[in-house]
Order: structure tokens, then sequence, then C-alpha cells
């Protein structure tokens, strides 16, 4: 498992469902934030990597599970790191808790490596000596 990169995002009002709470597809905005911080921290964005390696990563299955719903003001902490390789895809494990320890929400995201012809392809061994930190 990967060194993991944790951002903080704050719940604002315009983000909040007729009940109060942060919406839903909220959360996966929150992850997608969070899998960008773990690529800049090592250096790299959804920009850099196709320039640098010819391949992009996208998103091919998301899984979240929802466990204590964010109000309007909270200040929650989105962890990210990839749990595993395959041969042309990784999967991230992904957590957005509160300071304290609770969890809002977990999952997984797997990302694939795609080529110009929009076909997986299998991951650069750079790219992968890249993310594996």
């Amino acid at each position: 498992m990967t060194a993991p990169a944790v951002v903080e995002v704050e719940a604002r009002s315009y983000e909040l469902d007729p009940y109060g709470h942060v919406n839903n597809a909220v959360f996966v905005n929150w992850l997608e934030h969070g899998r960008l911080a773990f690529l800049r921290a090592r250096g790299e964005t959804y920009m850099s990597i196709p320039e640098t390696y010819g391949v992009h990563v996208v998103v091919v299955r998301s899984d979240l599970s929802y466990r204590v719903p964010a109000l309007l003001g909270d200040v929650l902490r989105v962890t990210s790191r990839i749990a595993r390789f395959g041969t042309s895809s990784f999967v991230f494990e992904q957590t957005i808790a509160y300071p304290d320890g609770r969890v809002a929400a977990d999952g997984s995201v797997t990302m694939a490596c795609v080529g110009g012809s929009g076909k997986s392809e299998p991951m650069p061994p750079a790219l992968r000596a890249v993310l594996d930190r």
C-alpha cells in the first residue's frame, strides 16, 4: 500500500441536500479532489500523466459507502492511497473522516490506463514507480 495523501474539505451551503446533509454526489467530488492531491504529492496531475507516460488514467469503477452525514461547515479529511496495482489498473482506497476519526464515507476507486485508441493499456513501469511511493 502506498503512502497516503491527505487533503481537508469543508462542507459548503450549496453542497447540502434538502435534509441539510452534504449531498451524496459531493462525496464523489471530494474523493476526486483527494486523488488529485495524491498525484500532486508525487509531482503529477491528470494532464502531466498523458504528456509524460503516453496514457490517461480514468475511473472505471467506484464503490462508496456512506457512514455518517456531513453538515454545513464540517471540516473533514480525505485520505487517499493506492491499495493495489494490476497490469493496467490500480485501486485507490479512500476515506472521508472527521478529525476525531469518525468516518463519513469510505470506499475504493479503480482507475485504468487508457491509450489514444480509448482501450486499456499496460501501465508504463515509470508511471507505476512514481505512483507506488
